[in-house]
């Protein structure tokens, strides 16, 4: 007699079956009705954002697709931060659109993190994908607003395309974008391991990048190579069998397309680069960071009465941090001006108003409590360079007041000193002159103004009666000797708070 157990199995077999896609449709109808419930607490947060973020979040809803508005929604109705968040401009600053595929995305948050006060980063509305893609949406994309900066990228979703077909649409969209005259930047492709695609290998992706630089060397773009950056690193930020990379990984190439970009910023001519905060501009042989942390680790124990604020000029006259080899040219000027008094020369050489800014904002001020602040910046910013172009006298004014901003914030009891810029060039005729006068006029009638501040202009005090300046007192028509500080000294000394 057959068991009645094996009679029943053919029966439950059917049975179990039979459950498997009523079981995957309730799965799909619950997944539905949960979309469909962040979609609702989408729109009621929506409906009070002001119109022009609105805007912006239909613009995402019409791009996203069905992949990425879910995860969009979800992010926002959790009030979490995401990659496509609206970005209300700061002014002033320069605008940066970011273009490219989920790699973007990943690094877009840490980019945004590193540019904080020194650029609005805004990403296209949508994972990019290929070149295909980006010549049908890159009006979309581009939207109707001025862009300082694209920083763009395609190659992984490319990586069948064959390679004439590629360069020619990367070709066409290199075209379009040098169109909207911004500064171009093109990110080379990330690497993935070996096996990291079913479909294609590294050695796709190397192809690829090969071509893009081709494109961008015709066209004088910019590159940043990311996938050279990331290389050595690949095994500690990729994860196996992907293409994407680990958190420390987008926030290791977040800061490399962070770094690409400000090497831009200071060409820029759409927006003032003069209060723009920067690190070291200029290659030379002068350690700017090492000057900085130098200043960091004193400053404490110094504990100043007086700070002086600079470039070179400063710098060189003598004091803490030691100037060394380059520095204390007017030691003995110092002595009698300061005596036992306790000082901090945060005069650094090369440095234009965003230095100052930059390093301001790292901290060199923060905790002190001096009596006086003197300021002397500004020669630099005339300069022009293969780093930096040269700023407007009215920039240079602006970024000044920027730095009498700083200083009265961290130090809202100090006395400032504001200097006009002291002449340079041994001729009444050099052309410099005729922009520090102007330099100095606008700097007269605005920051010298404010409240707590001092102006001292001393220019005529560097001039001799034909206008020339002598080496006596600048060997190099710029930069004082222990006579030229002498000086500033007696100028100085009167006006400095006992």
């Amino acid at each position: 007699m057959i068991p009645r157990l094996l009679l029943l199995l053919p029966l439950l077999c059917l049975n179990l079956h039979a459950a498997e896609p009523t079981n995957a449709k309730e799965a799909a109808e619950k997944k539905a009705a949960a979309d469909r419930a962040v979609a609702e607490k989408f729109a009621q947060w929506k409906a009070t954002l002001p119109a022009e973020q609105q805007a912006w979040e239909t613009l995402l809803e019409q791009n996203l697709g069905a992949f990425y508005l879910p995860i969009y929604q979800a992010e926002k109705v959790k009030g979490r931060v995401s990659s496509w968040d609206y970005v209300k401009d700061l002014p002033g600053l320069p605008r940066v659109l970011l273009i490219g595929d989920s790699v973007s995305r990943g690094y877009t948050l840490a980019t945004r993190k590193a540019l904080q006060g020194s650029a609005n980063l805004h990403r296209a509305p949508e994972n990019c994908g290929p070149t295909a893609n980006g010549l049908k949406k890159l009006k979309v994309w581009l939207g109707s607003g001025r862009w300082d900066i694209i920083h763009f990228n395609f190659g992984i979703h490319d990586r069948k395309t064959p390679l004439p077909d590629y360069e020619k649409r990367l070709e066409e969209i290199t075209v379009q974008l040098k169109a909207t005259g911004a500064r171009l930047i093109w990110a080379s492709t990330t690497p993935v391991a070996e096996g990291g695609m079913k479909d294609a290998t590294p050695a796709d992706l190397v192809a690829r990048n090969e071509v893009a630089a081709r494109v961008m060397a015709k066209h004088g773009v910019a590159i940043d190579d990311l996938y050279s950056a990331m290389l050595p690193h690949l095994s500690q930020h990729q994860p196996p069998a992907d293409v994407h990379f680990r958190e420390p990984g987008y926030q290791f190439l977040g800061e490399q397309v962070a770094a690409s970009v400000m090497k831009v910023v200071p060409l820029l001519k759409t927006v003032n680069t003069a209060v723009i905060p920067m690190g070291r501009l200029e290659k030379d042989g002068y350690d700017w960071k090492a000057r900085h942390d130098a200043i960091l680790r004193l400053k404490a124990e110094v504990n100043p009465e007086i700070v002086l604020i600079g470039d070179s000029i400063t710098h060189f006259w003598g004091g803490q941090p030691d100037g060394g080899r380059m520095g204390n040219r007017g030691s003995e000027t110092w002595q009698s001006l300061f005596g036992s008094r306790r000082v901090l020369n945060l005069g650094f050489g090369w440095d234009r108003t965003q230095n100052v800014l930059k390093r301001l904002d790292l901290g060199e001020l923060d905790g002190l409590r001096p009596k006086a602040v003197v300021i002397h910046i500004g020669t630099n910013n005339t300069a022009e360079t293969v780093n930096c172009r040269a700023s407007t006298p009215a920039e240079i004014a602006e970024g000044v007041a920027a730095i009498i901003s700083r200083c009265r914030k961290a130090c809202p009891e100090a006395k400032i000193i504001l200097m006009a810029v002291f002449p340079r060039g041994e001729k009444a005729s050099d052309p410099k002159r005729a922009v520090l006068r102007e330099v100095n006029g606008l700097l007269a009638a605005g920051p010298a103004k404010l409240p707590g501040v001092t102006w001292l202009d001393i220019t005529d005090k560097w001039l001799k009666p034909d206008g020339g300046i002598s080496r006596d007192i600048m060997p190099d028509f710029l930069h004082p000797n222990q006579k030229g500080y002498a000086i500033w000294a007696d100028a100085l000394r009167p006006v400095l708070p006992q």
